[in-house]
């Protein structure tokens, strides 16, 4: 299911150098809000993460990290990183450890809760201020979806916050067969009773588009009970993150009316991926291009740069790039039951794994 494992990235076991993370921190971090430090790897396995976390304890950002939860101790690190943390994201594949397992190679589904609940413990043990969200993801496909409603139940019963769950996206042909898109009846179906579940238990759901791209919501009472039971939760930092929310919103709304027109990826309008190589790309996501290396060019002249520039004036023209026509992130394009969605033509992977394995070289 993931890129850079199936192109070999994760398997050199390479981490960002310092001089890199050094630069990053200078040019970069001191405008930012929140920091994600895992798109490729397990966070807990790298040695460095106390630097990344140092760093962005320096600069004030709060952290987001995606765990698939194995590697998780009651350890100082832990605590630091939790108490550092916006969100952090546990990767779950399966209610069952059937499931799980026959997903998750030679995982122990066990072992999995174990550590999730561990962090449950650990956080309600930090500080109200400094607690962060706890959310379990799943990407969805014919081998789990049947467990959908359990998963809700499961991410409920562990004590965290929600279950974001995501399409599975085809990177390699073999992986075509577990596609919902050739059984939309039985996804959608799913969707409704995880909908209807989550609304039960008063649980927050973040379900992705049915196959016709309608998106399932809460009932209006589940809604309402859901708000209330946030707001009575809500922390001095989470106050001051709505506030945050709501400028930045007012400040894309300006910015639009001047640019002449809408961006709807959120990447383009304030997010941007470094990779370890120091090369800047305006999101994760397949087939992405290349903006620039901070190695030869300054992050602000990468920012403003050709690549990004015109990547949102083909949103505003209404002609945006074929990696973002039917990405996930653009909810104007984003279509399930679409073959060019599930499975970007543009993917490259063994390119993508010939240039990385060269340049580790």
């Amino acid at each position: 299911m993931c890129g850079s494992h199936l192109s070999g990235v994760t398997k050199l076991r390479r981490s960002m150098s310092t001089d890199l993370l050094g630069r990053i921190e200078k040019e970069v971090m001191p405008t930012i809000e929140d920091v994600s430090l895992t798109v490729a790897g397990e966070p807990f396995l790298t040695p460095k993460l106390p630097q990344f976390l140092a760093a962005a304890e320096r600069s004030g950002s709060e952290v987001s990290i995606n765990t698939n939860a194995t590697l998780i101790k009651d350890t100082d690190l832990l605590r630091r990183t939790l108490a550092n943390a916006r969100v952090v994201r546990f990767s779950v594949d399966g209610a069952t450890k059937e499931t799980y397992e026959s997903i998750r190679v030679q995982g122990d589904f066990e072992l999995v809760k174990a550590n999730i609940a561990l962090a449950v413990e650990v956080r309600e043990a930090l500080p109200r201020d400094h607690r962060p969200r706890l959310v379990m993801c799943m990407v969805l496909m014919k081998r789990n979806v049947h467990e959908l409603e359990a998963m809700v139940e499961l991410a409920h019963e562990l004590g965290l916050d929600r279950l974001d769950v995501a399409h599975l996206t085809v990177l390699v042909p073999e992986m075509d067969s577990e596609s919902l898109r050739h059984d939309p009846n039985m996804a959608d179906t799913a969707f409704q009773s995880a909908q209807e579940r989550a609304d039960a238990l008063g649980f927050r759901v973040n379900l992705p588009p049915m196959m016709s791209g309608a998106r399932l919501r809460p009932s209006w009472v589940a809604s309402t009970r859901l708000t209330a039971g946030e707001m009575r939760r809500l922390t001095r930092k989470q106050l001051i993150r709505l506030g945050r929310n709501l400028r930045r919103k007012m400040t894309m709304r300006e910015w639009s009316r001047k640019a002449g027109g809408k961006v709807p990826c959120q990447f383009l309008q304030d997010g941007v991926f470094i990779t370890i190589q120091g090369e800047v790309a305006p999101c994760p996501m397949p087939g992405r291009p290349i903006a620039g290396n901070l190695h030869q060019s300054s992050f602000d002249a990468i920012w403003n740069g050709p690549t990004l520039t015109a990547m949102r004036r083909g949103f505003i023209t209404g002609s945006p790039f074929e990696c973002c026509t039917h990405c996930s992130q653009n909810p104007e394009g984003y279509r399930p039951g679409d073959p060019k969605t599930v499975a970007p033509s543009d993917y490259e992977l063994p390119g993508l794994a010939d240039r990385k394995l060269a340049s580790a070289k």
